[in-house]
């Protein structure tokens, strides 16, 4: 971990979730900018991948153990959980290069808002060890804007590059000839209410509140890994919500494949979530001409259909989704004087004392 310019903290794929295929694709933009780069994955090690030096396991310990060593010239932490985040910052308080975190969600707002004593300073503490604090949303935004830091807002999409990546010959199956609903969920998380995190309750009462009457509609479930016991038993649940057997059926669920692969085959992209930051899988189904319904809960990209995350309104607006052609644009953003993220983030690298070697055009995301 030397002789690096960016050392990337946070997940890498696999399992590929919005956040690991962000990780992914900085990467590779800045080894096209001309800088070197290595990862630390929040997961285990990276298999063959050789720009992953090692492997955090998801433990705080080893996020302070490892980081603590790094001389790099900067170090980029992309946040997963409170821990680590306190970890990273004391591994990086005595850092001798610069340092940038990226917040992808709002999972930190209770701890700045808590009433607990010293959670909420501790967490202003920690997020003030960085020198840049990049937002990938508005509302990410405003919770960090009384921290200290300078906070940047770049929404955490970047051009996709894996057009190579294949699904399994099951989840082709599934979609050859219907028209797919297509929603992905990285964990089967719960709100303090037992409600899935990421709205399925919503996509599968939706889809079978039509399917009724669209022989041809399907609902394509996508998952980042493996479920375990417990996940699978509430996903069974879920599905076994659906009475009537032929609708039941035309639920697949998949797990481990890659998403953007799906969108070649989706008609309508669903996000009904009941809290985000900013969906990088809403970006690349625009990219991908995929119409797109989406919970309401934080500002969504320009094209988006918005509706609250409560299942009754649902059905009407996969309809209006449905009613619409494939969309042929660029994801659009949400300022037209917004720049480029791969330009924003490679400047802020420049800011902080490491400039490219060569300057390689990116494509505009």
């Amino acid at each position: 971990m030397g002789d690096l310019d960016v050392l990337l903290v946070g997940p890498y794929p696999p399992p590929f979730g919005g956040i690991s295929a962000h990780v992914e694709r900085v990467a590779s933009t800045i080894q096209e900018r001309g800088l070197s780069v290595g990862i630390v994955n929040h997961f285990g090690g990276g298999g063959n991948d050789p720009l992953v030096i090692d492997g955090l396991r998801r433990s705080p310990w080893r996020y302070w153990r490892v980081l603590r060593r790094s001389e790099a010239r900067i170090v980029h932490y992309h946040h997963s959980r409170w821990s680590t985040l306190l970890a990273a910052s004391l591994a990086l308080r005595r850092s001798r290069g610069a340092t940038v975190a990226t917040v992808h969600g709002r999972e930190l707002e209770p701890f700045l808002g808590s009433r607990l004593p010293g959670v909420s300073l501790v967490t202003k503490r920690a997020l003030k060890t960085f020198d840049v604090l990049i937002a990938v949303s508005v509302e990410v935004e405003r919770s960090l804007g009384t921290i200290g830091p300078r906070v940047e807002l770049i929404p955490a999409y970047l051009p996709v590059r894996d057009h190579g990546s294949q699904l399994s010959n099951a989840a082709e199956a599934f979609l050859r000839g219907g028209t797919n609903l297509v929603t992905a969920v990285y964990r089967m998380s719960v709100d303090v209410q037992g409600r899935t995190i990421y709205g399925l309750e919503t996509a599968i009462a939706s889809f079978a509140a039509l399917a009724l009457g669209r022989p041809d509609l399907r609902l394509a479930i996508f998952l980042a890994s493996p479920p375990g016991p417990r996940e699978s038993e509430r996903l069974r649940r879920l599905v076994a919500q659906v009475r009537d057997d032929d609708i039941r059926h035309r639920i697949g669920v998949f797990h481990g494949e890659p998403l953007t692969a799906a969108f070649a085959s989706a008609a309508v992209y669903l996000r009904p979530t009941l809290t985000d930051g900013d969906a990088v899988s809403i970006r690349e189904a625009l990219a991908a001409g995929v119409p797109v319904v989406a919970s309401d809960v934080v500002r969504r990209p320009p094209g988006v259909i918005t509706v609250g995350p409560e299942a009754p309104a649902w059905p009407d607006a996969i309809l209006r989704a449905l009613r619409r052609e494939r969309i042929s644009v660029e994801p659009a953003r949400d300022d037209p004087a917004e720049d480029d993220p791969a330009n924003a983030l490679i400047r802020i690298y420049e800011r902080l004392g490491c400039a490219p070697a060569r300057v390689v055009e990116a494509a505009v995301a």
